[in-house]
């Protein structure tokens, strides 16, 4: 299951860095389902006990605290929002993909070290 998370992540990572790397403004209907995307993603990791155990507890809060800020800047213009809101999600994701990583090594580690 953490693997599947790993996979997803890196595939919507990939997926928003493609559109940051436009030089032009994408149509608002386009980013909104790209913002619903991201969403889903939201509710699949906060629905999963693996996940949400505690031990990413700073991962989810980093999250949420890059999201926080993107709020903070009161932008008007949807499309604009939602463009600073994936450049602050893809950034918040190699963090966690980071993290996740590591949490999964740790456990094929442990049961390697298993007599």
């Amino acid at each position: 299951n953490a693997k599947r998370f790993l996979d997803d992540a890196l595939a919507l990572k990939q997926i928003l860095e493609n559109i940051l790397s436009k030089d032009f403004l994408l149509p608002l209907e386009f980013l909104e389902k790209v913002y619903q995307n991201i969403e889903n993603f939201n509710h699949s990791l906060d629905e999963d006990e693996f996940i949400q155990d505690g031990i990413l507890k700073a991962v989810m809060y980093e999250r949420g605290l890059r999201i926080s800020l993107v709020y903070k800047e009161n932008i008007l213009v949807h499309a604009s929002f939602i463009t600073a809101y994936i450049k602050a999600y893809d950034e918040w994701l190699l963090y966690f993909m980071e993290k996740l990583e590591q949490r999964i090594n740790i456990i094929i580690n442990s049961f390697k070290e298993l007599p």
